[in-house]
């Protein structure tokens, strides 16, 4: 409270002509506060420790100013105002991290976050993994019988560095199914005959990430029991769980649980803890089947995803162990192919952003806002969009085409054209969520590169910190730029550049040297930060 808010507040309180009107002498003609007036002395508003602890002072002014009056720094009382003052700023932090946590456009945890996503429904989605073709050549002379060549389980996992940064990484071998899908729970990799020309086969599908397997039983009579998967990062769509009821039964992962078909289908849930270890939840016999008593289970998954796993052609050559007959021959693995479509687990803000819309998508895709809702959340085996747009257009009197522009992620903050496989699985995933006459078209986003050269002008004072704002200047350029902070048709207004680097407090002017004019994209572009160079002018 100010002075005028004092002489205000003693003047209402005492209506007498004893007073000047002056908070120093008045102090001095005061007993104490009657004790019905003394919450008319709090704020509050008050928030910071500096804030509690003016504040406290005052009171002690207005309520005792004659018993307490010395308020210097050494002094005891001080001492436990401000202890005071400090823990009214903790709680009160608290208390705003509290509240900022139980809503979803205000939650900064991720744990929380995906709490608040379960009240709708939603799942954050976990890291996937790169994939890359294998070439399998055996030695010259070999003969490949009719039963073809297999590739045991226990060889099928392969130890690299990733060779353009040094990362350790597990790639795993798969065999393609005849229905064009792969194979992702099986043990032994067997290749036909038919597959191999001049003693090399060129169809091994290579996925980052290494094999794991848990095993357990169901327990008796528990609806929507769980199974909790601890050793992540779990891979997206690579859970398998096989159970031995009825011979031999898979479960299959869905999306959520009140929309599996009825009580007998085999399915389960899940929802990803901290550090992408994942919750399976199984049905209650209403929705989804109740797993049978002491049924045996094993959960199989792979473990790893990322952007470290997208590696270079030829990265991976090594000699497995392979089986023709009944006998062992070594073979050499290369991948012919560059590792694609690793990126990380679902951000945040991603997340944030896309949850709502897909609540309201009800799993059906109708809608433009549908069509780009599901497309920027999809997760496939072979990749995970990083950039979508729907385009409806139509086709005749009763059918939409919709054109769907997509766009993956090479690198944190590096776009791609998505491979051939991630877009026939995005247009598979649609087939059960679009209206019958409508018609999808899967098209490659264009990525419109975009260099900086810019001046810095910083304080003479600051001469000696140049790099370092050189360095705070750069992660600002690139936030600005980052993959979650760009869109397919939005221009680059060159102001808005300049007035995020100003948000830098050493940068007093910036100026952009080889640019003119804002930058304007057609609608299915987007802009991506190529090269920047920094001049640092000191003034």
């Amino acid at each position: 409270m100010s002075q005028e808010d004092y002489t205000r507040f003693f003047q209402g309180l005492y209506n007498t002509s004893g007073f000047d009107g002056t908070i120093e002498s008045d102090f001095l003609k005061l007993g104490n506060v009657p004790d019905d007036r003394k919450e008319n002395l709090i704020d509050y508003n008050l928030k910071g420790f500096d804030d509690y602890r003016v504040a406290l002072q005052n009171y002690l002014k207005a309520v005792y100013p004659l018993d307490y009056n010395n308020f210097a720094a050494s002094d005891l009382g001080q001492m436990l105002l401000e202890m005071f003052a400090y823990m009214a700023s903790v709680l009160t932090l608290r208390a705003d991290m509290t509240a900022n946590e139980m809503y979803l456009d205000t939650v900064k945890t991720e744990s929380n976050l995906k709490r608040l996503l379960q009240l709708i429904g939603v799942s954050m989605k976990g890291p996937t993994s790169s994939k890359a073709t294998g070439k399998l050549t055996l030695a010259a002379g070999t003969t490949v019988p009719g039963g073809g060549v297999t590739i045991k389980n226990e060889n099928r996992s392969l130890d690299i560095v990733n060779q353009r940064n040094s990362t350790p990484l597990t790639y795993t071998i798969f065999n393609q199914q005849s229905n064009g899908r792969l194979d992702l729970w099986s043990t032994d990799v067997n290749i036909p005959q038919s597959d191999f020309s001049d003693n090399t086969t060129q169809n091994l599908f290579l996925l980052e990430g290494s094999l794991q397997s848990q095993a357990g039983s169901f327990t008796a009579g528990v609806s929507r029991q769980t199974i909790t998967i601890k050793n992540g990062p779990v891979i997206e769509g690579s859970i398998g769980v096989s159970s031995t009821e009825s011979g031999g039964t898979e479960y299959n992962e869905i999306s959520n649980l009140f929309v599996a078909s009825g009580g007998a289908d085999p399915v389960f849930e899940k929802t990803y803890t901290d550090g992408f270890g994942a919750v399976l939840t199984f049905g209650d016999g209403v929705r989804g089947r109740l797993p049978s008593p002491g049924a045996n289970f094993v959960v199989t998954y792979r473990r790893g995803g990322g952007v470290n796993g997208n590696i270079v052609r030829n990265n991976i050559n090594q000699d497995i162990n392979c089986v023709i007959g009944s006998t062992t021959v070594q073979a050499n693995l290369t991948n012919i192919t560059q590792g694609t479509g690793g990126t990380p687990a679902e951000s945040v803000e991603h997340a944030k952003r896309y949850a709502p819309y897909f609540f309201r998508t009800q799993y059906r895709a109708v809608t433009g806002e549908d069509y780009n809702t599901l497309a920027n959340t999809f997760v496939g085996n072979a990749g995970q969009t990083a950039k979508a747009m729907a385009v409806l257009r139509k086709n005749g009197a009763a059918a939409n085409v919709i054109d769907l522009y997509v766009l993956a992620k090479a690198t944190e903050n590096q776009l791609e054209r998505a491979s051939v496989a991630f877009k026939k699985e995005l247009l598979d995933y649609f087939q059960n969520y679009k209206m019958l006459t409508d018609e999808i078209v899967v098209s490659d986003g264009v990525v419109r590169t975009l260099d900086i050269v810019a001046t810095l002008y910083i304080d003479k004072s600051k001469r000696a910190f140049a790099d370092s704002i050189k360095q705070k200047a750069a992660n600002k350029l690139v936030e600005y730029f980052s993959v979650d902070n760009v869109d397919f048709g939005e221009k680059i207004s060159l102001a808005d550049v300049t007035n995020t680097m100003l948000t830098v407090p050493e940068i007093r002017f910036f100026n952009i040297d080889n640019l003119e004019k804002d930058i304007y994209v057609n609608f299915n572009e987007i802009v991506q930060l190529n090269n920047f160079e920094f001049t640092v002018e000191l003034v």
